[in-house]
């Protein structure tokens, strides 16, 4: 039973580096998940290569470490009975017990339960990034969440444009069936890069590029490859960041080999030199491409 209403962390630059930091996305929400109701929880953390001023270690660690002898830790028995033999003449004594608790690794966040502590968190005036304080959660507040921002809606005019055959070097229709045709093996891409990226410390792969569909990611890939209109001019008709389109092109690429040869034979021609940049020189080419084709049939 949990009778102490104050829970003091205290770690170093050493053990845990930034991670126990009040901006970190995993250890706040961590350390409150038991009992948030009635536990305050005061972290405190101490300079790289400072970790003798920590009362903890100073006073306990050292004293099991005097426990120990030297012996060797052949199993959990003779650790946990090593450190319960722990006494000093001041009156120190120490209980351990083996945690046979699982802790899955890998754990994702939602923005709203970081949101749920983030509100909670109180600085102090010295490295509020290190030091700082958790107030318990009342469960008859909310925490404030933030509007979640959606994107622009993609302009139904824009992606017809964008998928004339004059650029895709297809029909309509047999875009929509690549399309349709690529959404499996898209599925089994991202669940293998989601089990390859488990449980590893995921800062850098996140670029913070916006989100788009797949039916819009295959069509950039597909004119990034033919280069018949700059990415540039396709955001914009596309509500879109150019660096947004540029990014989901890389990596949407490769899905392109698995679309068979009649597709490899659309790409395989040479990427286009001069390709159009504004509206007007878009639609001319559009217009230049029908004529060519009225011309070769009749």
């Amino acid at each position: 039973m949990l009778s102490s209403r104050r829970l003091h962390c205290s770690t170093s630059g050493d053990d845990f580096s930034s991670g126990t930091a009040c901006r970190h996305k995993i250890t706040p929400p961590t350390i409150t998940t038991t009992r948030d109701e009635l536990l305050a929880v005061l972290k405190q953390r101490h300079r790289p290569g400072t970790s003798k001023w920590k009362k903890v270690e100073h006073r306990l660690f050292s004293r099991i470490t005097h426990s120990l002898r030297g012996q060797p830790l052949t199993d959990y028995e003779v650790l946990l009975r090593s450190i319960s033999a722990t006494r000093t003449r001041t009156g120190l004594t120490v209980k351990a017990t083996l945690d046979e608790n699982d802790y899955p690794t890998g754990r994702t966040l939602t923005k709203t339960e970081r949101q749920a502590v983030a509100h909670r968190v109180e600085r102090e005036e010295f490295h509020g990034e290190w030091n700082y304080a958790i107030a318990p959660r009342d469960p008859d507040t909310e925490a404030p969440t933030e509007p979640t921002r959606q994107p622009p809606t993609i302009p139904a005019e824009s992606t017809f444009l964008l998928t004339h055959p004059a650029l895709t070097g297809m029909t309509r229709e047999r875009f929509d069936r690549l399309v349709d045709e690529l959404e499996p093996c898209r599925k089994l891409l991202a669940e293998a890069e989601r089990q390859r990226r488990q449980g590893i410390d995921r800062r850098g792969y996140n670029p913070g590029f916006g989100f788009l569909d797949h039916r819009h990611r295959v069509l950039a890939a597909i004119l990034s490859c033919r280069n018949t209109v700059t990415l540039t001019l396709v955001a914009r008709l596309l509500r879109r960041d150019r660096n947004t389109l540029s990014y989901h092109a890389h990596r949407t690429r490769p899905l392109l080999a698995f679309a068979g040869p009649n597709t490899a034979a659309v790409l395989a021609p040479p990427r286009r030199t001069h390709p159009p940049r504004t509206i007007e020189a878009l639609k001319a080419a559009i217009e230049h491409y029908e004529n060519m084709i009225k011309a070769g049939s009749s």
